[in-house]
């Protein structure tokens, strides 16, 4: 599982390196003046019918997208549609994210206070980005607060689990000086499972 569902910008058409078009939309940030807004590239699929044909929005139009999404080599992150998008005349906050798959890594911690870890989730092959059944997709993660207490105790390489969070866009300056950026699943409170039975049946006491 890979779903997002999301209300974003419309900021214009763009092209993969593989030369197909793409429809770039932008995240608001969800609070405050800190977080950034998430850029995402929508590549047109079927099940989006005629919502994704070129010219069909103004820039800046608010667009409710569900589908698919597939971080990729070249630093973006795609969505692939699995239903019609819908415009709406004013932007809401809706920022979703449900993944399902295996802990591939455990972070260092640098705060009491929060875990951070990596989960890789199996999706449907891509051709546009590439991607086949072979591959999977490998999504950073972040909790806090009692959540990260819990995963402290019980999380470790290769546990199975779902998570449900809002997605993030960091930008940051390496040691050498060069810009960088990634893109991360920010845990909402409680919105997890462990796919063991006798682990969930502990959580719920």
């Amino acid at each position: 599982m890979n779903n997002i569902t999301i209300c974003a910008k419309y900021k214009g058409d763009s092209k993969t390196e593989r030369g197909f078009r793409t429809m770039l939309f932008e995240i608001p940030p969800s609070y405050g003046k800190g977080p950034l807004a998430v850029p995402i590239s929508i590549i047109p699929s079927f099940a989006s019918q005629d919502t994704c044909l070129a010219g069909r929005y103004a820039e800046g139009a608010n667009i409710i997208i569900n589908g698919r999404i597939y971080p990729n080599e070249d630093g973006k992150l795609y969505v692939v549609p699995t239903q019609p998008l819908e415009e709406l005349k004013m932007i809401i906050n809706l920022n979703q994210v449900n993944i399902a798959g295996e802990v591939e890594y455990i972070s260092e911690q640098v705060s009491q206070d929060s875990f951070n870890f990596g989960i890789v989730v199996n999706a449907p092959p891509q051709k546009v980005l590439g991607h086949t059944r072979q591959d999977s997709l490998l999504f950073k993660c972040e909790s806090s607060g009692d959540d990260a207490v819990i995963f402290k105790k019980f999380l470790y390489k290769g546990r199975a689990m779902s998570l449900g969070g809002r997605l993030k866009f960091d930008t940051f300056i390496d040691k050498n000086g060069t810009r960088r950026s990634h893109f991360k699943v920010r845990m909402r409170p409680l919105q997890f499972s462990f796919f063991e039975k006798q682990i969930n049946k502990e959580l719920s006491k």
